[in-house]
């Protein structure tokens, strides 16, 4: 097992990228698949999370990659800052 007090610390910037890039890979996926086969519900509440518009609208589109990514941003700082914040203590 890793030993906390000698863990990196996370870059912030580059979590918080990296979880926006991979929320909006999401979105996309999700978000083909719908369209591909309107009858799968398995990715109406992804899509749903980020936009209210129909997923044929260029709106839907914009909404749900912008908000995909934004939502990453701030997910990936609290994560990072929750981590080294964790780490520092080395309890």
């Amino acid at each position: 097992m890793t030993d906390l007090a000698n863990a990196r610390p996370l870059s912030v910037l580059g979590l918080s990228v990296a979880i926006g890039v991979a929320l909006v890979v999401l979105f996309v996926l999700c978000a083909l698949v719908e369209l591909l086969l309107p009858g799968l519900p398995a990715t109406h509440a992804w899509i749903g999370l980020f936009t209210l518009a129909p997923v044929t609208s260029p709106r839907a589109w914009i909404e749900g990659v912008f908000y995909s990514f934004v939502f990453g941003i701030v997910t990936g700082a609290i994560v990072a800052v929750v981590h080294n914040a964790i780490a520092a203590r080395g309890d």
